[in-house]
């Protein structure tokens, strides 16, 4: 591979990792902004699921990234956490339609 597509691939990749962690610091920040008086406990469970979410997806893509260790794993690992939070995030898009 290319010096040139590697570091494209590379900053791909810390894009995805900056819009994986907003979208993650948002599901957190969403969850903690319920008043303490009106939380029963479930929210803590879309936190968890964000998390996850995060651990599993953005944070290898962007330690693979920082590393500059396998560039196109790193880059399908970002873009499939990018896709998960866009349908998380808007889950009324017509994906569908896109192919057709």
């Amino acid at each position: 591979m290319s010096p040139r597509t590697r570091r494209i691939l590379r900053i791909a990749t810390f894009a995805c990792a900056g819009i994986g962690t907003l979208v993650w610091l948002g599901a957190v920040g969403a969850s903690l902004a319920v008043p303490p008086g009106r939380r029963d406990g479930f929210g803590m469970v879309g936190v968890i699921l964000a998390t996850a979410y995060f651990i599993t997806l953005v944070l290898p893509a962007l330690i693979l990234a920082l590393l500059d260790r396998w560039p196109l794993v790193a880059a399908i690992l970002g873009l499939l956490a990018v896709a998960i939070a866009f349908h998380a995030v808007v889950p009324w898009a017509p994906l569908g339609l896109i192919g057709a």
